[in-house]
């Protein structure tokens, strides 16, 4: 027999395993089912509280993930007009990933010498899976900053 004609015909039988396994499934187990579950959520509350007459902002960080390496990776910002200047900071801290919601009571200083100060400020923040990069989950909004 050609070689040539050989492989054609194991491509052809191939062809037809592989049709036969779409048209009626897979035995095989998907990936997302045997991979390790990876759930991730954070939320940034409101109000945030001056400290030290603006220098920072308290702000609790409510998070809930689940992780094969039980811990994630959160960083929270804080941007807010004071005048015609511009206060802010932002925070990068680890939590254990337990399966449950749990609040953080964040401290935010200032980075850029400038205050912060009553009134309104936009809050971001991410949480971030080591063990699957890039999984992450963000949330974004404006919250109120009080005395």
């Amino acid at each position: 027999m050609n070689p040539l004609l050989l492989k054609a015909g194991i491509g052809v039988v191939t062809l037809a395993a592989g049709g036969s396994a779409a048209l009626f499934g897979s035995a095989a187990p998907a990936v997302a089912y045997s991979s390790p579950p990876v759930f991730l959520d954070i939320s940034i509350g409101s109000p945030a509280h001056l400290v030290a007459k603006g220098a920072a902002v308290q702000v609790p960080v409510t998070t809930s993930c689940t992780t094969p390496d039980h811990s994630a990776y959160v960083s929270v910002s804080i941007t807010e007009r004071v005048g015609k200047k511009t206060a802010s900071g932002s925070y990068n801290f680890t939590v254990s990933c337990v399966g449950s919601r749990q609040t953080n009571l964040v401290t935010i200083a200032s980075g850029n010498g400038l205050a912060f100060a009553k009134g309104r400020a936009y809050a971001a923040g991410t949480i971030q899976s080591y063990y699957y990069y890039p999984a992450e989950e963000t949330t974004s909004g404006t919250i109120a900053i009080k005395s």
